[in-house]
C-alpha cells in the first residue's frame, strides 16, 4: 500500500515538476540554465520506493520526459522516444542501489546523485541533438546550460527532504494488518 501511494505521490511530483520547469524563467546570471526539477524528484523517489515502484515511476517519468522533450525539426525527431525510459532505469537502479542508506536515516546521498544524474540527463539529451544534427557545437553557454541546473537541483534537495519527509509516516506499511499490544 505504501509503495503504491508512494508511488502515485511520485509520478504527481514529477508532473508538478514538469509544469513548474515551464513556469519558471531561464537565470540568466547562469547564461540562460533553466531549472531542471525531474531528475531530482525522481532520484528522491527512486530512494524511498521499492525496486517495483521506482520501475513503474521510471517509465512514467521516462515517458513524459520523451512526450515533453519531443523535439521535430525537419521532419526528423531529434531526441528519440524510449531513451529517457532507458535513462531513468539505469539512474532510479543506481539510486535504488542506496535505498537501505536512505531507510537508515541518510538522505543526503540524494544531493550528489541529484546533481549526477541532472548533468548526465542533459549530456544525454546535448549528445543526441548533436548526433541527429551531425555536428558538435560546445561552447561556453552549453556548458552552463548543463552543469547550472545539476548545481540547482543539489541546493533543492534539502527543501524537498524538509517538505516531503514529515509526510512518510502518515501512510501504514500495511493497512489491513492488526496491531495487537502486550501490556
Amino acid at each position: 500500500m505504501k509503495a503504491v501511494v508512494g508511488a502515485l505521490s511520485a509520478c504527481v511530483g514529477v508532473f508538478a515538476a514538469f509544469l513548474l520547469q515551464q513556469a519558471l524563467p531561464a537565470v540568466h546570471v547562469l547564461h540562460g540554465a533553466r531549472f531542471v526539477l525531474v531528475p531530482m524528484i525522481f532520484c528522491y523517489a527512486a530512494m524511498a520506493l521499492p525496486f517495483p515502484a521506482m520501475l513503474f515511476t521510471a517509465l512514467f517519468t521516462g515517458l513524459l520526459t520523451d512526450l515533453m522533450y519531443l523535439h521535430v525539426v525537419g521532419g526528423r525527431v531529434e531526441i528519440a522516444l524510449g531513451c529517457s525510459i532507458v535513462f531513468f532505469v539505469i539512474y532510479g537502479s543506481i539510486a535504488s542501489g542506496l535505498r537501505p542508506s536512505y531507510l537508515r536515516g541518510h538522505w543526503w546521498p540524494v544531493i550528489p546523485l541529484s546533481v549526477v544524474g541532472t548533468w548526465a540527463f542533459l549530456f544525454m539529451q546535448f549528445a543526441m541533438i548533436s548526433l541527429r544534427r551531425e555536428g558538435l557545437v560546445f561552447d561556453q553557454a552549453i556548458l552552463w546550460r548543463i552543469l547550472a541546473p545539476g548545481l540547482l537541483a543539489g541546493l533543492f534537495v534539502p527543501l524537498l527532504h524538509a517538505a516531503v519527509r514529515p509526510f512518510a509516516g502518515l501512510i501504514p506499511e500495511n493497512p489491513w494488518q492488526r496491531t495487537t499490544r502486550a501490556y
